[in-house]
C-alpha cells in the first residue's frame, strides 16, 4: 500500500469512528505519526503460519515502543504467533482478513495478545513497583475491515485453553474489529482481569483493565462454558457491536478467581447471541461491583438472552478469605431493550433441565462436557437474584416461543419444582445415554440410529463432546 494511500485510510479510521457517548477509550493515535511496517521494515513473513514468528513481532512491536510510540501496520497474510506483549502508546492496525493463528504447543495454555506490563516470571520476586507497572493509549484495531484469530483447526483437549486477548494492566485501550474462529475451547476469547495480589490495590492508578472500549468484535463455535469476553475485572469500559454464536456474548461473571475481581462502570450496547446461552451474563459470585449499564440485546435461538445471578461465595474462596460475602452488582444496573427469537440450537445447561419444557425433552442432544445440551430455547430473561440486590430490566419482548412467552422475565420460583440432577440421570437411562457421555459414545448412537433407518440430526463440524 502507497503511504499517501495509508494515510488517508488511517485518517478515515480516526475521524469517521463516531465514539458513542459511553466509551472509555480516548482516541489518542495520531493520523499523522510515524507509521511501521511489520513485514517490509522488521521482516514479518507471510508463511501460511508455518513458523512461529512471536520473537519477530515482539521486537517490532518494541522498535515502535522505543521510538516513542506509533503504528505498526501487519500486512495481510497468515501467521503464527502468541504472549505478545503490547507496549504503551504502540497501536497495531491489521489489515482486513488477516488470520493469526496461535502459537500452542500441545498440552499448554496460551494467549495471542497480552494488554499488561512487562513482569518477572517468577512472582514471589516482584518487587510492588512491578506490580503497580502498567500500559496505557493501545489499541489494536482493522485496518480496511476485520482481522482473524483462528484457532478453529484445533480439537479441545484436558490441560488446554488460548485466548485471543487478554487485557489486564492497561489504561486507555480499544480492541475492535475482530473475528475469532474458535471449537468449544476453554476459555473467553477476550479477557478483561484485574492484579492478583495481596496488597491493596484500591489507591493504585491502574489494578485492573481501565478506560477501554471493545466494539466491532465476534465469535463462532464458541463453548457454552465461555463465550466471546469474560470480565473478571474491569472499570469504565464499554462494549458495542459484539456477537457469538455458541457461549456467552458479554459475560460479567465475577468474584470467582479472587478478592480482586469485580467490575466498575461498565457500559454495553448492541449485544447479540445466537445458539448459546446468553447474549448477557451478570453472575457475581463474591465481588461487590459497580454499575453495570446495557443496553439492545438480542438472543437467537439461545437459552436465554440475558442471565442474572444472585451471587454467592464459593467454599474454596470462603476457605481463604474468610470475610468474603455474597456479591452485588450496584444500585442503578441496568438491562434494557431485551428481545428474544425463539430456537433449537440453543446451549442448555443440565442445571436448567427442569425448565426445559417436556415437549422439547426428547429431542436434546448431550453434545458439551456432559453438562449441557443442544436444544430449545427456554425464555428471554432469568432473573434469580431473589431480592438479593436490584438489577432494573426493562422493555423484553420475545418472538416464536410457545412457553414461556407470559413470563419476559421469569425468577426461580417459574422453575417446576424437582431435582436437575435425578432428572437429567433419568432421561440419561431413557434415551440410552451413558453417565459419562463421551464423543464415542455420542458417534455410536448416530451409526445405531442410522443404521435403522431413523432420521439422525446433523450437527457442525466440530460440535462434539471433547
Amino acid at each position: 500500500m502507497k503511504l499517501m494511500s495509508l494515510l488517508t485510510l488511517l485518517t478515515i479510521i480516526v475521524f469517521s469512528f463516531t465514539a458513542p457517548a459511553n466509551a472509555a477509550y480516548t482516541e489518542c493515535m495520531d493520523p499523522n505519526g510515524p507509521t511501521q511496517n511489520a513485514g517490509t521494515d522488521y521482516g514479518l513473513v507471510d508463511d501460511n503460519a508455518e513458523s512461529n514468528q512471536s520473537e519477530t513481532i515482539q521486537k517490532a512491536i518494541d522498535a515502535v515502543a522505543a521510538a516513542g510510540g506509533g503504528r505498526l501496520v501487519i500486512p495481510k497474510g497468515t501467521y503464527r504467533f502468541a504472549s505478545v506483549l503490547l507496549k504503551s502508546n504502540v497501536h497495531l492496525l491489521i489489515e482486513k482478513d488477516t488470520v493469526i493463528k496461535p502459537y500452542w504447543p500441545a498440552g499448554t495454555k496460551t494467549v495471542v495478545f497480552n494488554l499488561d506490563a512487562e513482569r518477572p516470571s517468577q512472582k514471589k520476586k516482584t518487587t510492588l513497583e512491578q506490580e503497580k507497572a502498567f500500559i496505557e493509549n493501545v489499541s489494536i484495531r482493522g485496518l480496511g475491515g476485520r482481522w482473524i484469530i483462528d484457532y478453529s483447526d484445533r480439537e479441545r483437549a484436558d490441560g488446554e485453553g488460548v485466548r485471543g486477548v487478554l487485557a489486564k494492566m492497561v489504561r486507555n485501550f480499544l480492541i475492535a474489529d475482530l473475528n475469532l474462529k474458535d471449537n468449544y475451547s476453554v476459555y473467553c476469547g477476550i479477557t478483561l482481569a484485574p492484579m492478583q495480589t495481596d496488597r491493596e490495590t484500591k489507591d493504585w492508578p491502574v489494578s485492573r483493565a481501565t478506560d477501554g472500549t471493545v466494539r466491532n468484535c465476534r465469535i463462532f463455535n464458541a463453548s457454552p462454558g465461555y463465550g466471546l469476553t469474560q470480565l473478571h475485572g474491569a472499570q469504565s469500559v464499554h462494549f458495542e457491536d459484539l456477537y457469538a454464536e455458541g457461549g456467552v456474548t458479554l459475560r460479567m461473571e465475577t468474584g470467582a478467581v479472587g478478592d480482586k475481581t469485580a467490575i466498575y462502570d461498565i457500559t454495553g450496547k448492541s449485544i447479540v447471541n445466537e445458539n448459546g446461552r446468553c447474549a448477557v451474563m451478570l453472575g457475581p459470585h463474591s465481588a461487590m461491583n459497580g454499575v453495570v449499564k446495557v443496553e439492545g440485546v438480542r438472543s437467537i435461538s439461545s437459552a436465554f438472552a440475558v442471565t442474572v445471578g444472585k451471587g454467592g461465595v464459593k467454599a474454596a474462596e470462603l476457605k481463604k478469605y474468610p470475610d468474603a460475602k455474597d456479591g452485588i452488582f450496584a444500585k442503578g444496573s441496568y438491562v434494557k431493550n431485551i428481545h428474544a427469537v425463539f430456537g433449537n440450537k440453543a446451549q442448555v445447561k443440565t442445571h436448567d433441565f427442569l425448565s426445559i419444557p417436556e415437549e422439547y425433552r426428547d429431542d436434546l442432544d448431550l453434545v458439551w462436557e456432559n453438562k449441557f445440551f443442544e436444544g430449545a430455547s427456554i425464555g428471554a430473561v432469568m432473573d434469580a437474584t431473589a431480592g438479593h440486590y436490584d438489577m432494573i430490566i426493562e422493555n423484553v419482548t420475545m418472538e416464536g416461543f410457545k412457553y414461556n412467552n407470559d413470563k419476559p422475565i421469569m425468577t426461580e420460583a417459574d422453575v417446576p419444582p424437582g431435582n436437575w440432577g435425578a432428572e437429567v440421570r433419568q432421561w440419561k437411562t431413557e434415551h440410552g445415554v451413558p453417565d459419562v457421555y463421551t464423543k464415542n459414545d455420542r458417534q455410536d448412537k448416530k451409526d445405531k440410529l442410522n443404521d435403522s433407518g431413523k432420521n439422525v440430526k446433523t450437527k457442525k463440524q466440530g460440535k462434539k463432546n471433547k
